[in-house]
């Protein structure tokens, strides 16, 4: 492994590992799979294989509550969050029936509080294009291209 797998992998395992999500990685090959994720430096999983697992792991899985920000995201597959957000909207309407009605709420609805995922520290940064020869400045209070019919 001192070249790294000749397959592909071991970068990309690694990059998983020194984030700091190696043992959900971990908990999740065993869960999952049967495997050990120590195997790698065993010799008996490939770098390779172990990434392509941990690319198919299920949304609940604890490598994605991981990747999404902390254990508090455990379980909270895009199905939950749709749940949550259908629940609160029919919270709120009902909500409103109550006051189009002339009633009165004994109190307000309240929302779901479903985990927001952390943002990725490891963003690309933002291509600017401002810079490039063909780039124009948009004109105070319009578009800075030419009407179609100047263009003839």
């Amino acid at each position: 492994m001192a070249g790294g797998d000749p397959g592909g992998g071991s970068s990309a395992l690694g990059q998983l590992i020194v984030q700091g999500h190696g043992a959900a990685l971990r908990a999740d090959l065993q869960r999952y799979y049967g495997l050990d994720l120590a195997d790698v430096w065993r010799g008996a999983l490939t770098p390779r294989r172990a990434w392509h697992l941990s690319e198919h792991l299920p949304p609940g899985s604890a490598l994605a509550a991981s990747l999404a920000g902390g254990p508090e995201h455990r379980g909270w597959t895009v199905q939950t969050r749709l749940l949550a957000a259908l629940l609160g909207a029919v919270r709120f309407a009902d909500a409103n029936n109550v006051r189009v009605s002339g009633g009165r709420l004994k109190r307000e609805p309240t929302p779901v509080n479903v985990p927001q995922a952390k943002a990725d520290k490891h963003e690309r940064p933002r291509l600017d294009l401002s810079t490039h020869p063909l780039a124009k400045p948009i004109a105070p209070g319009g578009n800075s291209w030419p009407a179609p019919e100047a263009a003839r």
